[in-house]
């Protein structure tokens, strides 16, 4: 145990300045957070749609990393979306937080008035800042002048670009992440800025009867480290006009220049309640690393408000 802390701890020391992370991406997509990584997403529904979602990992470490995100997004005006998040993440002595507002429009693709079919677009700045606690840092040699770090705290800018479409139950997006619009240089003091990342997700709602409906999905997130991480999703949903339960499975694995390796595979209950979702996942390790630091879940609660922003609603 003492041997996978230290590799552990010089992993984060060795990458805490050097490649900073915006929102980390798990199954928020699938728990009505897809706004979070694809700014085309924003205002997609004629509902102000508040999302919030909550991610432990290795829960046997005592201080286990963890994720809180909060965003709320609505059509505002006419075809005009627009939303706004936030995000903190815990990782023993690194801690980060962010900020990302921004707006997207929509270009009905059919005459239908609920909205099913549709294209946006839109794009979006996250204002990031990192910590990192010396003080929470315990070695046998203290005076180590790895460990002896002047600055405790980093500010980054990004942008963000996404494109998303849907129609006659196939949907699907593209989004550009993390495009640095501060230190953009490779290394600038020491710092390094997030690895551009492209977002591409495609699916598929195959209604089988009235009230169910089975959805294929994949999504791979690519970046500028050649590194490659893909999910592929099943779900299942059983409603009725007021109320949807839903339920599936999702596998992830990464693949870069060196290896590849299955990630996990997660369990996904969402239940819909009228205006009020609630969904979790419980993410099944299938590194070795989970024998040592446990699993990982995620708990996701949403809802959707009348409203109030646009009382004009959608333009057709």
């Amino acid at each position: 145990m003492r041997k996978l802390y230290a590799i552990v701890c010089l992993a984060l020391l060795s990458n805490a300045y050097k490649a900073q992370e915006s929102l980390p991406y798990y199954q928020q997509y699938l728990l009505d957070g897809e706004f979070l990584f694809n700014p085309a997403q924003y205002g997609k529904t004629d509902y102000v749609q508040l999302n919030l979602n909550y991610q432990q990992q290795f829960s046997k470490f005592s201080e286990s990393p963890n994720v809180q995100s909060v965003g709320i997004n609505a059509n505002i005006f006419d075809r005009v979306g627009a939303g706004i998040s936030v995000f903190r993440d815990s990782n023993g002595p690194i801690s980060a937080g962010g900020i990302t507002a921004g707006a997207s429009y929509f270009i009905p693709l059919s005459s239908e008035g609920d909205r099913k079919d549709q294209f946006s677009f839109g794009t979006s700045v996250n204002f990031y800042n990192m910590n990192f606690d010396y003080s929470k840092i315990n070695t046998e040699d203290g005076y180590d002048p790895l460990l002896q770090g002047n600055e405790s705290n980093i500010f980054m800018a990004y942008a963000n670009f996404g494109l998303a479409a849907t129609y006659r139950g196939l949907f699907g997006g593209v989004s550009v992440n993390d495009i640095a619009l501060s230190n953009d240089e490779s290394i600038v003091n020491n710092y390094e800025p997030s690895p551009i990342k492209f977002f591409l997700n495609l699916g598929y709602d195959w209604k089988i009867a009235d009230n169910i409906a089975i959805t294929p999905s994949a999504l791979i997130n690519l970046n500028t480290n050649s590194t490659r991480m893909m999910d592929l999703n099943l779900m299942a949903t059983f409603s009725n006009d007021i109320n949807a339960f839903s339920f599936g499975v999702s596998y992830r694995g990464v693949q870069n220049r060196f290896d590849n390796q299955q990630l996990s595979i997660s369990p996904i209950v969402k239940v819909r309640f009228n205006k009020f979702m609630v969904g979790a996942t419980y993410n099944l390790g299938m590194s070795d690393i989970q024998e040592y630091g446990g699993n990982s879940f995620m708990l996701g609660i949403g809802y959707n408000f009348d409203n109030f922003i646009n009382h004009r609603g959608f333009r057709y």
